[in-house]
């Protein structure tokens, strides 16, 4: 029978309808055929992507041995937190590599193994084939294992709870901040200079602070970055040759140490720029000592305009640099703060070292983005009202070595984010933000109290390892052996293993042989853009290693 004509729609109607429909259906062919590729493309949008910056590219294993600077043990810990915190806590970029979409990161992994160094990778790397497989990037780490540091301590260190998270951004300006000015200062600039445990007897009677002064001060990794001289070995140590310390053995720093405004003047000559003098005062405002400095080299350029010396001034100088390098020696306490504008150029005009250094280019801020310090004699203006640097004679050392004490007095009466706008402003940013985006706040640290909504952290290891987590873990703890055979680590958002081996070469191979097994089972049970690190600790006479890659689809 015809359905045509039983049917009461015209036929040429209906020959338009049929029509619609086969090309419909040929279009969802063709969708359900490229669908996939699209979808692919479409998820490569959300791949997290890791990357170094110069500073990592410095302390890559690429780099030549003699021009590598390590990166510290606190950098990586930077590294760990980024996903779990994400890029609304960072009120900067990270110094050393780059984390695309970090918010995409399914879950982190890191593997910590102590007693293995860069030497042990370096003998051994061509036996270890899954990791060379596996991972592209190999950084080498500045450990606390050089002195016997807990690595740990290290580690774990960031004491944040779920009732003073914001606080603590709010205070600081964000977390990469707060986990330095929380951090005990000692546990890294002890494997950088000679810091003993003993706290120096000697009580600071006048300091009146409204908090530690110690949270003004540079981290090591800071102290790099900002270009002080620092006594790492590699580039550095070549660099920094003929410098001294400002102590042969430091005491540890404390909020009662005392602080020493300190600043140069220089000269040009024929090697560069030199020293030609220098002052200290002290918190009294009392110049303590004043130097001027007759340079080897012959004196292109006095500088006058800027440094206030002339030919004159240096007639009669006889005094050298290695004459006011052992008087600012023997002057100094072992425990004492060195203030300072821009500091690292007055220490590297005296070719000296020192720990503990408050930079009032860094501390204070008009533009909110750190890089653009400013300069001294407006800082002295706009919160000391006094004009500085204006007379036609060049700059005074004492004048501005005490102005830089005056204003880090002035600030620790105050706030943390006093004359900081990079502090205000992410204050108000997180204001704004949080406006924007209604959200319960939750506690975000590693190792002490990760327990953000639906996520888990856990931290697995022998004995006389996890037994060193208590005071920082909520979570129990399982044997390696036994969790790796389960291969449960994809369950949690973060998962740490921390290993310590003894050190025997019989077996080292060995050793290493199943390492590399250890970490191709992790890695095949990682969920997709899981990012993996693996730790080697360092030991006293060689730096560790870190491996780094994100798991992706390729």
């Amino acid at each position: 029978m015809n359905n045509n004509i039983l049917s009461d729609e015209p036929s040429n109607k209906r020959r338009r309808k049929n029509l619609q429909i086969t090309e419909q259906k040929k279009e969802n062919e063709a969708a359900i055929h490229i669908t996939p590729e699209k979808c692919l493309k479409v998820r490569k949008k959300y791949v997290p992507k890791f990357r170094l910056k110069s500073s990592g590219d410095s302390a890559s294993l690429l780099t030549p041995e003699g021009e590598r600077v390590p990166l510290m043990l606190t950098d990586l810990q930077h590294l760990l937190l980024h996903p779990l915190l994400g890029n609304i806590n960072l009120s900067q970029p990270p110094r050393w590599y780059v984390l695309e979409k970090c918010d995409h990161i399914s879950q982190i992994t890191c593997i910590i193994l102590e007693g293995i160094s860069i030497q042990q990778w370096e003998k051994y790397q061509e036996k270890m084939l899954h990791a060379q497989k596996i991972f592209s990037h190999y950084i080498e780490i500045l450990t606390p294992s050089v002195y016997n540091g807990s690595l740990v301590k290290e580690l774990a260190l960031v004491p944040l709870s779920e009732t003073d998270k914001e606080v603590i951004i709010q205070k600081y300006g964000s977390m990469n901040l707060a986990l330095e000015a929380r951090k005990d200062l000692m546990v890294m600039m002890k494997a950088v200079f000679p810091i003993g445990d003993t706290v120096s007897e000697k009580v600071n009677n006048i300091c009146e602070d409204a908090f530690p002064r110690t949270q003004l001060m540079l981290s090591a990794w800071q102290l790099i970055e900002e270009n002080y001289p620092v006594p790492l070995k590699g580039k550095l140590k070549e660099l920094y040759a003929d410098y001294v310390m400002s102590k042969d053995q430091y005491k540890p720093v404390t909020p009662k140490s005392p602080m020493f405004g300190l600043d140069c003047e220089m000269c040009l000559t024929s090697a560069g720029s030199e020293l030609t003098r220098v002052s200290i005062v002290n918190e009294k405002h009392e110049n303590i000592y004043e130097s001027f400095v007759k340079p080897y080299n012959n004196i292109t350029d006095y500088l006058t305009k800027f440094s206030g010396i002339t030919k004159s001034i240096l007639s009669d100088v006889t005094k050298r640099l290695e004459d006011v390098q052992k008087e600012i020696r023997d002057l100094l306490p072992p425990d004492a703060i060195l203030v300072g504008q821009s500091l690292n150029t007055d220490l590297h005009a005296l070719k000296m070292m020192h720990p503990y250094v408050i930079d009032t280019s860094l501390i204070f801020n008009f533009t909110g983005e750190r890089t653009r310090k400013p300069k001294l004699k407006v800082l002295a203006k706009e919160f000391l009202n006094e004009d500085i640097q204006s007379g036609k004679n060049g700059h005074c050392s004492v004048e501005d070595s005490l102005a830089s004490l005056k204003l880090v007095q002035l600030k620790l009466k105050k706030s943390m984010d006093f004359g900081d706008a990079v502090h205000t402003n992410r204050k108000q940013y997180k204001e704004n933000f949080t406006k924007i985006v209604q959200k319960q706040e939750y506690a975000l640290s590693i190792f002490n109290h990760i327990i953000e909504q639906k996520k888990t952290s856990i931290v697995i290891g022998c004995d006389n390892i996890t037994g060193d987590y208590h005071t920082y873990l909520t979570q129990a703890k399982e044997s390696l052996n036994s969790q790796l055979k389960k291969e449960a680590v994809s369950d949690y958002n973060l998962a740490m293993a921390h290993l310590k081996l003894e050190s025997n070469s019989d077996n080292e191979l060995k050793h290493m042989e199943t390492i590399d097994q250890w970490i191709e089972r992790i890695w095949k049970s990682m969920k997709q853009l899981g990012l993996f690190v693996i730790l080697f600790g360092g030991t006293t006479d060689n730096n560790g290693i870190a491996m780094i890659k994100v798991k992706d689809a390729t």
